[in-house]
C-alpha cells in the first residue's frame, strides 16, 4: 500500500512546472525532455493513483476536453513517425472528452509524444499516441488541462470507502468517496 501524499507531491511539482510565466526560459532540447518525461510520470502516477483507490471518483471520473487527429491512412513505423503532416490530417482535429484513466495509457504506451510551446513560449500543448492507436489518430493534450488533472488529483483525498466482495474476481471492489 502506498502513502499517496508523496506522489501526490510530485504531481505538484510537475503542474507547477507546466504553469505559464510571463518570461518563460528559452526552448532548449534539454528542456523539452524534462518536460515530457515530467507529464508522461504524472500520468502514470494518476493511473497508479486511482488503481489503488488513493482518489476520489471526481478524479477518475474527471472530463478531460482534448483533440485528436485522425490519420492520413499511412501506416505510422520508426522510421516515418517524425513527419506528423504526412501521417495525420491536422485540418480535422476533433474535440473529444476523455477520462484520465485512457490519456494514461496513451501516455504509458507512447510510440510518439512531443510537448509544444505557444507564441509566447510558454507549453501549450502534448501530442502523444499510443503504438494501440498510432495508425487511427493522434492526440494533441492542452498543457491546461493536464495542469487541471494533476491538481485535482494532487488535492483529492479518500476520506471514506465501501467495500463489496466481488465472487468474480475473487476479491473486494473498492468505491472512494
Amino acid at each position: 500500500m502506498i502513502e499517496s501524499c508523496y506522489w501526490k507531491e510530485e504531481l505538484k511539482r510537475i503542474s507547477t512546472l507546466l504553469r505559464p510565466v510571463a518570461k518563460p526560459s528559452r526552448w532548449t532540447e534539454r528542456r523539452h525532455c524534462i518536460v515530457e518525461r515530467d507529464i508522461m510520470i504524472g500520468f502514470f502516477i494518476v493511473r497508479r493513483l486511482i488503481e489503488l483507490t488513493k482518489v476520489s471518483h471526481k478524479v477518475r471520473d474527471f472530463q478531460m476536453e482534448v483533440y485528436s487527429t485522425p490519420s492520413r491512412g499511412k501506416k505510422v513505423t520508426l522510421l516515418n513517425r517524425g513527419d506528423l503532416d504526412e501521417l495525420y490530417d491536422f485540418t480535422k482535429e476533433r474535440k473529444q472528452t476523455k477520462k484520465p484513466f485512457y490519456l494514461s495509457n496513451q501516455f504509458i504506451h507512447a510510440y510518439m509524444s512531443f510537448v509544444t510551446q505557444d507564441k509566447s513560449r510558454n507549453w501549450d500543448s502534448m501530442f502523444v499516441v499510443s503504438d494501440f492507436d498510432r495508425n487511427d489518430c493522434i492526440w494533441r493534450v492542452p498543457i491546461s488541462v493536464v495542469r487541471a488533472l494533476f491538481d485535482l488529483a494532487a488535492h483529492d483525498y479518500v476520506y471514506s470507502a465501501s467495500f463489496t466482495y466481488n465472487a468474480e474476481k475473487q476479491d473486494y471492489d473498492i468505491s472512494p468517496t
